[in-house]
């Protein structure tokens, strides 16, 4: 058992009681821990763009604002507001690869970490309660956690809540004067820095507010703190004009949330795929009805606690208005969600240490039979005065400790049950690891392209473009990647890979002699224009790697080309089980992937195949559905 050590002054104290240095090591330790769960491989089909874009920049020393990766859109007038983390980008992937850039990303979330944490001790959060709060919602940031300009949001996101709780609540006054460089970064990052006046309202108003509350609502008083957020909020307005898109990009986020609410056609369509559609009906909305639950009891421990405050009613705010209005905002949440949290519970369990501890008394007693005289028998005797001897409190039992820590012990089992199941949910949806995925991107096929270039205009599947820019240009231009901001393309992209009526016309159009494609969706859907070009002896295969798929247009022009590199199409079920493999490492329900690896089989006509598959899928998770199908095929049914 644990002896007490021996504090300064000639005290003891209990091995858990730590000192305020002790309290920040042990803090920051577990701020490093948990950031290691965030390590994802990569996989946005976008990191191919912005290195293609970060590597002209850094070529050129220039910003270009005209389309030059996309050949339907080359020359459009489209200014690049995400110039600065693209330039970033490609100089970390120049020295490090792509593990650098994985370090990177990891770099950012240890940093949001510590800058929300710092902000909520600042505010009188317990370290560790800090540090579980974060936990707790570490899952939701971790479903975002890619090379996007994004992670810079969260970035400045968390570094403009530390800025403003330090003006505001600790002592560092001129920190807020790093509010307009800071703006300046943000405007040419990425184009939600309206976030951070956002914020600096919220935070004005908190102290507007508190100032009354306290009966401090006086000029005299006011004018020595209300001046200086003032003149930076002023100085960001400025400052943030300094970008690309200039000050039309300011309104940017509401632009694209309003699209996303009210936009039909191809603009639904769009921004269903970017997921800035409303976060119900989305794979999102559990994590809001989660974080719903939570912040629906951390308000009434608060309540309880006597610590809700009005900034981070507006924090929460911000969390469920932005996540309602778009599903990519359910990774920012626990930024605005764990401050307030942490502070919730710090004065619940203040609150009740008051409550379970015992009364004070002097001391306790004990009888001495060598003194005093007994009154009475059993129940009711009683011990003179003369009998009484005093006990040092020490040699009480430690009672009121153990009251002390079981609300404890209760909420961090909870903190920490909500972190590991979160984080677990994102487990299959994200692939752990550092590096590129190997599941999604085929450099054979980059290297096949640029070894064997085809004569003519590719087609490419959208979710690839990205790759295909890095990988080809400027040999090659892409016909689409995941910018999609020509809504036009992006409706020709989706008939072609609809195989929608017409959809020849459109190859027509573009002068269209080769597509390159990935043989399913992100949902793990078969796209319909693999088996059309499967059955249309105009299309030939001539490159197949269980991840790209490339097929070329039977024209006299490229009779020779196809000669020396056609496959049979009779591989392509096989490079579907394949691919349908793959698409489970990268968040594609199993039940679809091994329903279609069962129904290639199939195709293929082996029955036998089609059976292990779904009974190996079966031994690793019980779903009806698979079941089902299974006893369906041992019976007979379906075709042989």
């Amino acid at each position: 058992m644990a002896e007490p050590v021996s504090a300064s002054g000639g005290e003891t104290r209990r091995w858990w009681d730590l000192t305020p240095k002790e309290l920040n090591i042990v803090s920051f330790t577990l701020l490093f821990l948990i950031t290691l769960p965030m390590l994802t491989k990569i996989f946005t089909s976008d990191y191919g763009t912005h290195l293609a874009l970060g590597r002209h920049i850094v070529e050129t020393k220039s910003v270009a604002d005209k389309e030059f990766l996309n050949y339907p859109s080359l020359g459009r007038y489209n200014p690049n507001g995400e110039w600065g983390f693209q330039a970033i980008l490609y100089l970390v992937f120049s020295v490090g690869g792509s593990y650098g850039v994985s370090f990177l990303v990891w770099a950012v979330v240890f940093g949001v970490f510590l800058l929300i944490h710092r902000a909520t001790v600042l505010r009188g959060a317990h370290p560790l309660l800090a540090v579980l709060a974060i936990f707790a919602f570490s899952g939701f940031l971790r479903i975002r956690i890619q090379p996007r300009p994004e992670i810079f949001t969260y970035l400045f996101t968390s570094f403009t809540i530390y800025i403003l709780t330090e003006y505001y609540y600790g002592s560092r006054k001129r920190i807020i004067y790093a509010v307009p460089p800071l703006v300046l970064l943000w405007a040419n990052m990425h184009p939600t820095y309206l976030m951070a006046f956002v914020l600096c309202g919220g935070f004005f108003v908190d102290a507007l507010a508190r100032a009354a509350w306290h009966h401090e609502f006086q000029w005299n008083l006011l004018k020595k703190w209300v001046l200086p957020p003032v003149l930076a909020g002023i100085g960001g307005v400025v400052l943030c004009g300094l970008n690309p898109h200039g000050y039309n990009a300011i309104l940017t986020p509401l632009q694209l949330i309003a699209r996303g609410t009210g936009g039909a056609g191809g603009s639904s369509i769009l921004m269903s795929i970017s997921e800035l559609t409303p976060v119900k009906g989305t794979g999102f909305y559990i994590y809001y009805k989660a974080a719903a639950l939570f912040a629906f009891v951390s308000i009434l421990l608060g309540i309880v606690g006597r610590r809700l405050r009005l900034i981070d009613l507006f924090l929460f705010a911000i969390a469920f208005k932005g996540a309602w209005d778009s599903a990519r905002a359910v990774s920012m949440m626990g930024m605005f969600l764990a401050p307030g949290a942490a502070l919730q519970l710090t004065g619940f369990l203040e609150r009740a240490e008051g409550w379970l501890a015992p009364k004070a008394v002097p001391s306790e007693a004990r009888r001495d039979h060598g003194k005093g005289k007994e009154k009475g028998k059993g129940k009711g005797r009683q011990v003179t005065g003369a009998g009484i001897m005093a006990v040092p409190a020490a040699a009480r039992p430690a009672v009121a400790s153990f009251r002390k820590v079981v609300p404890a012990a209760v909420l961090v089992f909870a903190l920490v049950s909500f972190g590991v199941t979160t984080l677990s949910f994102s487990f299959g949806q994200l692939e752990y690891g550092v590096g590129m995925t190997e599941h999604k991107f085929s450099f054979a096929a980059g290297e096949f392209l640029r070894k064997n270039p085809v004569p003519g205009k590719m087609f490419n599947f959208f979710d690839i473009g990205g790759f295909l820019d890095w990988q080809l240009y400027p040999k090659v231009l892409t016909f689409i990647d995941g910018r999609t901001y020509n809504s036009e393309v992006f409706m020709d992209h989706q008939e072609v890979t609809g195989a929608m009526p017409g959809w020849q016309k459109i190859i027509d159009k573009y002068g269209i002699t080769y597509c390159v494609l990935k043989s399913m969706d992100s949902s793990g859907m078969i796209l319909p224009i693999v088996p059309t070009f499967a059955n249309d002896p105009g299309w030939t295969l001539v490159f197949s790697d269980g991840l790209f798929l490339v097929f070329v247009r039977n024209t006299p022009e490229l009779k020779g080309y196809i000669q020396a590199h056609a496959i049979p199409k009779g591989i392509l079920p096989q490079h579907i089980i394949r691919e349908a493999s793959h698409y489970i490492y990268l968040g594609v329900s199993p039940v679809v992937a091994y329903q279609t690896m069962s129904n290639m089989y199939m195709v293929m006509g082996d029955r036998k195949g089609a059976i292990d598959v779904l009974r190996n899928a079966l031994a690793e998770n019980e779903e009806p559905y698979l079941r089902g199908r299974l006893m369906q095929l041992q019976g007979g049914v379906g075709p042989r």
